[in-house]
């Protein structure tokens, strides 16, 4: 099992509704949302490329939003994993 944890940008929130959707199509195993964290587990992901989106909300004004981290990893190995980072560009979001 691979676990994909986000974590949110500061001032945004996942949107619960896209969560949810995720898990009844079948596009995720499982989620879980905890504190600034939105964890995904899915199965059977090696050797195929795939992904999914999820929406979020601007829930405080926040300026000079920094890059948040994204974790991937095997759920029994938690020492294999790989790290990236994400952004927004503040141009992008609605008001």
């Amino acid at each position: 099992m691979v676990v994909i944890d986000v974590r949110m940008l500061s001032g945004f929130t996942p949107t619960m509704s896209s969560i949810e959707e995720l898990e009844n199509k079948g596009q995720v195993m499982k989620t879980k949302v905890k504190n600034d964290h939105v964890l995904f587990y899915l199965e059977n992901v090696f050797g195929r490329a795939d992904s999914f989106t999820f929406s979020v909300e601007q829930s405080n004004l926040v300026f000079n939003i920094q890059p948040a981290p994204v974790m991937v990893y095997d759920y029994y190995e938690k020492e294999e994993y790989a790290l990236a980072f994400y952004h927004i560009d503040s141009s992008s979001v609605s008001e």
